[in-house]
């Protein structure tokens, strides 16, 4: 599984345009072949910050996304809404479940004792 954690940062002026965007692009992505889910969702500390969460089952079907119409509609809104073009692109390469939590917290629990 890929998944990518996009920070998007917009001044207030375009702030709407760009979200509006994206939002219409979300329910196409979610229908390319791969996706397990492309969510948006909005910083509670700065109005103007969203994080774009998408999950993709497989490497090859994240590559085809980013060939896709979609994706190159949603780069050209972001360099033509956020001047300077603000955007941290992060691509997780673990994701585990409430084990991985569990482990981790044993061996942390172990090391501090």
């Amino acid at each position: 599984m890929i998944v990518t954690i996009n920070r998007i940062t917009v001044s207030t002026a375009n702030r709407s345009e760009l979200f509006q965007t994206i939002v219409t692009l979300l329910a196409s992505v979610r229908n390319e072949d791969g996706c397990i889910s492309s969510r948006l969702y909005l910083d509670s500390a700065d109005n103007n910050s969203v994080l774009l969460i998408e999950e993709w089952k497989t490497e090859k079907d994240w590559d085809n996304h980013l060939q896709s119409r979609d994706c190159a509609v949603f780069l050209g809104a972001v360099s033509i809404l956020c001047r300077p073009a603000s955007v941290d692109f992060k691509l997780l390469s673990y994701v585990g479940g409430i084990e991985a939590i569990t482990a981790a917290r044993k061996v942390y629990t172990m090391e501090h004792q």
